[in-house]
């Protein structure tokens, strides 16, 4: 049996399973998600599944969700520590939650800032972890992550202006 045939024999069997398991424990949204990312990791795993198959994928599965919540558990704790890094003088807008005014902060950032701010936030690394991580020293990434605070505040600012307030609302912020 080829590793395709013996993949579509493992996806047939226990797909029902495997979702089930999951629409249980998340949203359904979530649960097509969590299948195809257990799916996955039997794909790239296919040498390692062992005999009870269903058992396995549903420790996967397990794992995945687990992931899932700690992941979510990080972006909370991002929230919370960014929270006081809000401008004190204008309340959030009373039509965007905070939490999106945040993503919309990140989103405006560029990319090698927001995984700077992501790093030290959603991955709790420390600046020398971050820093291997990226592939850069420390010290070099502590400038990076101090800079990226400061353009995070300002596309923070700027996410808080009102569309009249600022013609380039929707360009990326750059501070030198």
């Amino acid at each position: 049996m080829t590793d395709d045939e013996r993949f579509e024999a493992l996806y047939g069997a226990h797909a029902g399973a495997v979702l089930a398991y999951a629409r249980r424990r998340t949203s359904a949204a979530n649960a097509d998600d969590v299948m195809a990312e257990v799916f996955l990791i039997a794909w790239r795993r296919l040498a390692d599944v062992p005999r009870d198959e269903r058992i396995w994928l549903l420790g996967v599965a397990r794992r995945v969700l687990a992931n899932q919540r700690r992941g979510h558990t990080r972006q909370r704790a991002l929230r919370e520590r960014l929270e006081p890094q809000l401008p004190s003088s204008s309340p959030p807008a009373d039509s965007e939650p905070r939490d999106q005014r945040v993503l919309h902060a990140l989103a405006r950032l560029r990319e090698d800032d927001r995984e700077a701010l992501l790093l030290l936030g959603w991955e709790e690394l420390s600046h020398t972890e971050a820093a291997r991580v990226l592939g850069i020293r420390a010290r070099t990434f502590s400038v990076r992550a101090h800079r990226a605070r400061r353009r995070f505040a300002l596309a923070l600012a700027a996410v808080d202006c009102t569309p009249g307030e600022s013609s380039d609302a929707s360009l990326p912020v750059e501070v030198l």
